[in-house]
């Protein structure tokens, strides 16, 4: 019975993101533990303290940070098939974790703030503009990139920009979308894909 209702579901692909984020700044404050460790017991304070109390503190430090940046840097995004309308849901720190669920054609403008251009962000975000609707209070929803510091071609940005595009081709795009779609228009490769 579930493998009939399993294969008579429309096809949805999912995304989670921000694990490798979470990883990183646990290992690279395990890294710096001993060190800060080592620092706060010979070098600034001798003998104020013993090794068990600074070591049990700065566990309790790693576990509050791991748990703010899981939260910032953790993103779920799922997009149904055209077939089944093509919705799009996410849900990350800007909706407060909570799933909010739009329809590409209810975009009405894109842009893409790379982490390349200097700003003070390791991921890309892609915001979307959505035209005001009566059974949701909110009009923007804002994607982060699956990669640090990337440009928007990897997932999930460059199948949601890919499907928002397809949907409603004469959306309004900044000037970093239109160079990107117009690398992929000319035969560079998009989202990892081949050459069309």
């Amino acid at each position: 019975m579930n493998r009939l209702l399993r294969a008579a579901a429309a096809p949805r692909r999912a995304f989670r993101t921000g694990g490798h984020t979470v990883a990183t700044v646990a290992v690279l404050y395990l890294l710096a533990l001993p060190i800060a460790v080592w620092i706060r017991q010979d070098g600034l304070q001798t003998g104020a303290t013993d090794f068990g109390s600074e070591l049990e503190l700065a566990l309790w430090l790693l576990a509050a940070l791991v748990a703010a940046v899981a939260a910032a840097a953790v993103q779920r995004v799922s997009l149904d098939g055209i077939a089944a309308g093509g919705a799009i849901r996410y849900a990350n720190i800007t909706s407060g974790h909570r799933t909010r669920t739009f329809d590409p054609s209810e975009v009405q403008s894109m842009s893409l703030h790379r982490a390349k251009d200097g700003r003070l962000r390791l991921t890309s975000t892609l915001e979307l503009r959505l035209a005001p609707a009566a059974h949701r209070r909110w009009t923007t929803a804002t994607l982060f990139d699956g990669d640090m510091s990337g440009d928007g071609r990897a997932e999930p940005l460059a199948s949601i920009i890919r499907q928002v595009v397809e949907a409603k081709p004469d959306v309004a795009l900044d000037t970093n979308l239109r160079a990107l779609l117009a690398a992929r228009r000319f035969g560079a490769t998009f989202g990892g894909g081949a050459k069309e």
